[in-house]
């Protein structure tokens, strides 16, 4: 039934709540997970009063971070007795990312975690799982 599945891992107890399921899914179905960490490029400028200054991005801490979140997951997955079929850290829009592992992997089914890491921008923008489920190519599973 789900032969590859896309978890979307993001650090939050939701995402972990999401792989915990996804594993169960792909040993009960006998399918593979691919696990994606897409961590939002910070703004690079900060409004201040009536100007903005520059806010330095440091790709390198942000992409060690993504890969410390990802060999979490993994040895997660592991301990669930499922072995990661791929992992993938990769900066960009985040549902963007999820939906092109997804496609790329010929998922059938992508697993997110219902709330994760945003904070203001997900209430006025929309959350990240709302915007995988309008978009994606198969289906949800939305875990709280």
């Amino acid at each position: 039934m789900f032969a590859d599945i896309t978890v979307a891992i993001d650090g939050s107890d939701h995402g972990w709540r999401a792989l915990e399921i996804a594993c169960d899914l792909a040993k009960r179905y006998e399918g593979k997970i691919h696990l994606i960490h897409a961590p939002e490029m910070p703004p690079s400028s900060m409004a201040i009063g009536i100007g903005a200054i520059d806010v330095p991005v440091d790709m390198e801490q942000l992409m060690a971070s993504g890969q410390a979140i990802m060999a979490q997951a993994a040895d997660l997955a592991r301990k669930s007795e499922v072995e990661p079929a791929s992992q993938i850290v990769r900066v960009g829009v985040p549902s963007a990312e999820v939906i092109h592992t997804a496609e790329a992997t010929g998922s059938d089914l992508i697993v997110t975690g219902r709330r994760g890491m945003g904070g203001i921008a997900s209430l006025l923008l929309g959350s990240t799982s709302q915007k995988i489920a309008h978009d994606a190519p198969c289906a949800c599973l939305t875990v709280k």
